[in-house]
């Protein structure tokens, strides 16, 4: 596979935007532009592109650097000084572009279905904006910054010896319940010794955003973020919506789940130290690799199983060192895939120890790589820059067609082990997801609530999503919400995980049946980018995006059939 970096057409080559300076004179050439026929406006909205796509790789590489090593004093300049001196002059230099754009005569002659999408973004980016705004969206950037360097530093000791916190996580799937309760105690002590900031972190992050919300004519933050997100295809009716199903139909999963947990582990009560461990057979936790070398080259394996394209995009990114795969010192908590709009490729970054959830996660991300790759063919940035929902059906799909081949578990019963623990992820996801979404909710719409309504309201809604299937210790649950980085990060980002999910479950059952034709779908849906509505995008996958409780009824029969199967391989 060989990609072809797009030649610049108007920007010098080797120019690097990264500094304002080194901007502004591109950005007033094109605000001062003369558009006298059709042939000039789009001339022009070409050069807008390509400025927008130049300026989002070099912030992408900023982020990325700074992630890799949060410690890292050069990588941390350079990242703040993008949040705080370039993108407040770009956003208010967006703002004159796109209403330049929206007002041009020339913009109806544009094919309208292909650029649909585009001027509801551009529409949307126009009523949100407010300069006002600017400086407050810098200040809850490097707010959402200092919670990375916090948890990217700590580390714990246990039996000696130094580790992350993703290291860590290994020992609670150890056989020892003493070992991992220790080590559980551990983990939770690390965070909790800087619960106080992150609180307060979160208090100034609130406050904020609120201003933010009420600064541009909205009541609350929760409306504004779900204007600002481009949900311009669905309502917070299906949100709610989606809470219902979990409270209604997944809890009754979840709690069967823990049930089995509890009797295969030979426990009276479960506690949060015996969530990760392995029930069907704790004394061998599932260690799928053991380096990020065996990690790639693996899943190269799996995925041309599934499909040649998906391998040779992994394949490609390896070459171009664009998987940045396992934990160590200073990097940012969680994983990503980062797309570089103007080369068309893209960057994966996670914090891999060697468990089965690791693995989960790359082949996750992968999901969101290949959505890049097969989406860079679309001209526009704003064509390419799909929703989260669409983002995440490519990922969670991905997850479950790639159900772990002997590639990595030669053994079936580690293989069926495998399964089950995939499958029970998803089963116990739903409710997290729909705590979290809840959380978030109510977080904006009662903004001068007090921490200890903030702790007692997550408290409540994990509680009401989770039930009481697990005995957690005096004071842990009310600050759990403090490891879910979307909350401090990407403000109410998370219920697309649930939406998505819905839609890949649909996508694996289509796969169960035919593999080939679903893919083909699947990797139709993906080239799509942007130019449909979330609904068509999701159809052309060959699923529906919304939901009803029949329809997933039948589905979640296919998941209890597939238990079933694997619960007779465990047995055998």
């Amino acid at each position: 596979m060989q990609i072809t970096r797009p030649l610049r057409e108007w920007l010098p080559l080797q120019l690097h935007l990264t500094s304002w300076e080194v901007l502004a004179p591109f950005v007033e050439e094109l605000r001062s532009t003369t558009c006298r026929s059709f042939s000039d406006f789009y001339q022009w909205l070409r050069r807008v592109n390509e400025l927008e796509v130049a300026v989002s790789e070099e912030a992408a590489w900023s982020f990325i650097r700074f992630t890799q090593n949060t410690q890292d004093e050069n990588s941390r300049k350079a990242y703040e000084k993008y949040i705080e001196e370039i993108q407040p002059k770009l956003q208010e230099a967006r703002y004159h572009l796109y209403r330049k754009y929206w007002e041009s005569p020339w913009r109806a002659l544009l094919p309208q279905e292909e650029f649909f999408n585009f001027n509801r973004i551009v529409q949307n980016y126009l009523d949100l904006y407010r300069p006002e705004n600017i400086p407050l969206e810098v200040r809850a950037e490097l707010l959402a910054k200092e919670y990375n360097e916090l948890i990217g530093q700590l580390t714990v000791e246990i039996e000696g010896k130094t580790f992350t916190l993703p290291q860590a996580s290994l020992f609670l799937e150890s056989p020892d319940r003493d070992r991992r309760e220790e080590a559980w105690h551990k983990i939770y002590n690390a965070r909790a010794a800087y619960a106080e900031r992150l609180e307060e972190i979160m208090s100034q992050l609130i406050v904020t955003r609120t201003q933010m919300a009420r600064n541009a004519g909205f009541e609350n933050y929760y409306d504004f973020r779900f204007r600002q997100l481009g949900r311009f295809d669905w309502s917070v009716e299906l949100c709610h919506n989606f809470h219902r199903l979990v409270e209604r139909l997944v809890r009754r999963l979840y709690k069967s789940l823990m049930h089995h947990r509890k009797q295969m582990l030979g426990l009276e009560v479960l506690y949060p130290w015996d969530l990760a461990v392995d029930a069907c057979d704790p004394h061998r936790p599932l260690r799928p690799f053991q380096t990020e070398e065996e990690l790639i080259t693996k899943s190269i394996e799996v995925f041309h199983r599934i499909h040649p394209r998906i391998a040779e995009v992994v394949s490609y990114m390896k070459e171009m060192g664009h998987l940045d795969l396992f934990s160590r010192p200073g990097k940012a908590p969680g994983g990503y895939n980062y797309s570089l709009q103007e080369s068309g490729m893209a960057f994966i970054f996670m914090n891999a120890a060697g468990s089965h959830s690791d693995l989960i996660t790359f082949v996750h991300e992968v999901g969101h790589a290949l959505h890049t790759f097969q989406s860079r063919h679309l001209p526009f940035l704003l064509q390419r820059e799909y929703p989260s929902e669409v983002a995440e059906l490519a990922s969670t799909s991905m997850e479950l067609m790639a159900l772990y081949p002997a590639v990595f578990y030669p053994n079936p019963s580690d293989q069926a082990r495998a399964w089950f623990q995939h499958i029970s992820r998803i089963i116990t996801l739903f409710p997290w997801i729909a705590t979290v979404d809840a959380f978030q909710e109510w977080l904006y719409k009662h903004p001068n609530h007090t921490v200890k309504q903030r702790r007692e309201k997550w408290k409540e809604l994990y509680l009401r999503f989770h039930g009481r299937e697990v005995e957690w210790p005096e004071g842990t649950l009310e600050t759990l919400w403090h490891k879910q980085l979307h909350i401090f990060e990407v403000p109410l980002y998370y219920i697309e995980y649930g939406l998505a999910q819905l839609g890949a479950l649909q996508v694996w059952y289509a796969y169960s049946k035919n593999p080939e034709a679903t893919v083909d779908k699947y990797l139709h849906a993906l080239s799509l980018g942007y130019i449909k509505t979330v609904p068509e995008i999701y159809e052309a996958a060959g699923v529906k995006f919304f939901f009803d409780t029949d329809e997933l009824i039948q589905i979640f029969q296919f998941i209890l059939s597939q238990l079933k199967k694997i619960k007779k391989t465990l047995h055998a």
